[in-house]
């Protein structure tokens, strides 16, 4: 048993010139460079509803991973067998693509209900965990870590959005929650926590106090959708420019300016940006009342 959770020799002879470029496809669809464009696409241009829920399912599941890690210390394969060098000295159980991958495709076909949407979400995330076996990034136990803990925190997720007291509390107490959260995170890190940690939450804060400043919906017709991701992608961009070029340009402390770079990304996720496109006639306004709890069971 050990050998199998351990071992990568079964898929050193697979690998091959036509099907690394594909696995390097599947593996790229979970690192931050994508997820970072992707929500805030499907934010703008596809239901705002969904990717918040998507958006704070994602921030605790990194924090969760990235906490196991340091906690277990478990080491990555050998650097011999690795094609993918981005993933450096970190550790590797739980694997946090396999993790992310179950998160974020199995929500999407959970929200959607559809057959052909779990068919899809099933292919890629599948892809995504092989391929980190593939690349020898993970091993076994890893990618099989990440996967159980991607589906626990689904379930844990939908059991507590469908509680009365989850549903029917201000959306104030949710932010305090999730303060909370990051804090006992932060305090219980085994050794140094990243600065990515105020990074997710300043920007769980200010997407969750966007969302609740305009309503917005995206069912307009296909061509202002497109352009809507067009232009919000470009604009995202640029704002990561001018924040990597402020952090440079000023003294600030490492993680003060993680937590403030975290919530104007926030704060442009779900206001500036769907203000501007609302402005320009590529989204509709929504007038009627929103739900208090926006991360209630709601459809």
């Amino acid at each position: 048993m050990n050998e199998l959770l351990h071992s990568l020799d079964w898929v050193l002879p697979l690998r091959s010139d036509e099907l690394t470029p594909l696995m390097r496809f599947f593996t790229l669809l979970g690192y931050e460079k994508f997820i970072l464009f992707f929500l805030p696409l499907g934010y703008w241009a596809w239901h705002r509803g969904v990717f918040l829920r998507l958006l704070v399912l994602v921030a605790f599941t990194a924090l969760l991973n990235a906490w196991l890690k340091d906690f277990w210390q478990d080491p990555r394969p050998p650097v011999a067998l690795r094609m993918d060098h981005e993933v450096g000295d970190s550790f590797g159980l739980p694997s946090g693509h396999a993790q992310i991958a179950i998160v974020i495709w199995l929500w999407l076909a959970w929200e959607l209900r559809r057959g052909w949407a779990w068919l899809v979400a099933g292919v890629i995330a599948t892809g995504i965990i092989f391929s980190r076996l593939y690349l020898g990034a993970h091993d076994v136990e890893d990618v099989l870590g990440g996967a159980l803990l991607g589906i626990a925190t689904l379930l844990v997720f939908e059991r507590v959005r469908r509680w009365d007291w989850w549903r029917e509390a201000h959306a104030g107490w949710h932010l305090v929650l999730i303060l909370l959260a990051f804090s006992c995170a932060w305090l219980s890190w085994p050794g140094a926590a990243p600065s990515y940690v105020p990074l997710l939450a300043g920007m769980l804060l200010g997407v969750l106090f966007g969302y609740r400043q305009l309503a917005f919906s995206a069912e307009v017709v296909l061509w202002r959708r497109l352009a809507a991701a067009v232009l919000g992608a470009l604009a995202f961009i640029l704002l990561q420019k001018v924040l990597k070029l402020a952090g440079a340009a000023w003294p600030w402390q490492p993680l003060a300016w993680q937590g403030l770079r975290g919530l104007a990304m926030g704060l442009f996720v779900a206001w500036l940006m769907p203000w501007l496109l609302v402005r320009l006639g590529l989204l509709a306004v929504v007038r009627r009342e929103e739900p208090v709890t926006p991360l209630g069971a709601v459809a």
